[in-house]
């Protein structure tokens, strides 16, 4: 081969490549011409952030917050699994939660709320400890009165005095449940484990109004978080769970509500899941969690799926200073550990489909 020759042909494999990549490069482009304008304008990404999403890597922000008892942690991964599949993990969330470094027990409550559905909830050895010395105004778990009260009366004495505050606290759960779904908001718990009484539903609505900016592409599940169940809503669906999970220095058990909400945001498919807090043991008066999930690349299905996932709590008393630093980088090492561990088992759930379908295919 002539060198003149060799040199032609360089010179026209390198036009077509150019060629290529400009026929391309709008509809690679075209990937993120709504996601990533979303995540910069509403949550606040940059364009480094987006850029470490699409290498694979974990992205985790502790926005600052001017309410001092109040505390927002977003993280974000990609998952490679469909939009779809991954609902589907959340939707089953007796077997994604546990083993992602934080729930340890799980469980769904039935429509009807009963006792049954938390027959399988082991109480935290310190709960016990704790509910031993309770009485209304001063106590370590987070209850009403009437229930700090009925634990207070029972004979400690008695070799059975475990199993009766077990008995209190599941029946606790079951009731808050229960009176949360007929009146909503308004039956949020008035804590009286302190001296001054402290309402759960204020607390809800400051952490709602702040979740406008996570959920601008969802009006309807906005108001859906606020307005249950006096907003009915069709395609929102709802499922009640019992959870306990690592947090701080002793486990926390809540009662919460999720709400999952399919949207868009234009053209793109966009899936919202809503997790409301309706009691919990310890530590915080209100927590929101938001998981919003979105194709990586609507051109390119296979990248998989975005999820970014948003917590906003308001805790009991202020959090500032030493103990909002050590809580900042906590929550940065355990929000990363929590999202890799969901991808992981999203993406080894997936494989396992995919083997099985192709073996009885």
């Amino acid at each position: 081969m002539s060198y003149s020759l060799a040199i032609f042909r360089s010179c026209f494999l390198m036009f077509v490549v150019a060629l290529v990549f400009v026929v391309l490069m709008p509809h690679c482009a075209e990937g993120q011409t709504v996601t990533e304008p979303f995540l910069k304008r509403n949550l606040g990404f940059r364009r480094i952030d987006v850029m470490a999403l699409e290498g694979g890597r974990t992205v985790v922000r502790i926005p600052k917050t001017d309410d001092a008892r109040e505390v927002v942690v977003v993280g974000a991964i990609r998952i490679r699994v469909p939009l779809d599949v991954l609902v589907e993990c959340f939707r089953d969330v007796e077997t994604f939660f546990p083993g992602d470094g934080i729930v340890t027990q799980v469980g769904l409550f039935d429509a009807a709320p009963s006792v049954g559905d938390v027959q399988r909830l082991v109480l935290p050895e310190d709960d016990f400890k704790a509910l031993r010395k309770c009485r209304v105004g001063k106590c370590k778990v987070k209850l009403t009165a009437d229930r700090l009260e009925e634990i207070s009366s029972l004979d400690r004495s008695r070799p059975d005095h475990e199993r009766k505050v077990r008995d209190v606290m599941v029946r606790a759960f079951v009731r808050y449940l229960r009176d949360y779904i007929a009146r909503g908001n308004a039956a949020l718990p008035l804590y009286h484990d302190k001296s001054e009484p402290l309402g759960a539903g204020a607390d809800f609505a400051a952490l709602h109004s702040g979740s406008r900016q996570y959920l601008g592409h969802d009006d309807e599940l906005f108001e859906y978080l606020a307005l249950f169940p006096r907003l009915a809503h069709p395609d929102i669906e709802d499922i009640f769970y019992w959870v306990v999970e690592e947090f701080g220095l002793r486990p926390v058990t809540s009662v919460n509500h999720m709400m999952i909400s399919w949207g868009a945001i234009g053209d793109i498919p966009v899936a919202t899941v809503a997790v409301k807090q309706i009691y919990a043991t310890h530590y915080t008066q209100g927590l929101v969690k938001l998981a919003m999930l979105m194709p990586a690349s609507e051109r390119y299905p296979q990248r998989g799926t975005y999820l970014v996932l948003s917590l906003r709590m308001r805790f009991d008393s202020r959090v500032g200073g030493i103990k909002r630093a050590l809580l900042k980088r906590e929550l940065e090492h355990t929000w990363a550990m929590h999202l890799e561990a969901l991808q992981e088992k999203a993406e080894e759930s997936y494989r396992e489909v995919r083997v099985a379908s192709r073996k009885d295919g």
